[in-house]
């Protein structure tokens, strides 16, 4: 058996009171996990408050085209 299908077995004797505490630690681990990865999902208000920003920074032309980026990394780095 994997450790996934052992964790399953496992989880199907258990009366369900002790799947709640189970569920729970699990979300609070991966809460913790989140804080400090830089990988997080983003609430849907987070998303549309980044978009409303960046398209604030795009018209007060706070921007470049990736092209001219990228040709700026080839010049400098020789990528």
């Amino acid at each position: 058996m994997t450790v996934i299908e052992d964790t399953i077995a496992m989880m199907e004797v258990l009366p369900e009171a002790d799947v709640v505490k189970i569920q729970n630690f699990t979300r609070k681990l991966l809460q913790a996990q989140s804080a400090v990865s830089p990988f997080y999902p983003k609430r849907k208000e987070e998303i549309y408050q980044n978009l409303e920003l960046s398209r604030k920074q795009v018209a007060e032309g706070k921007c470049r085209r990736a092209k001219e980026m990228f040709d700026e990394l080839e010049r400098k780095y020789g990528i």
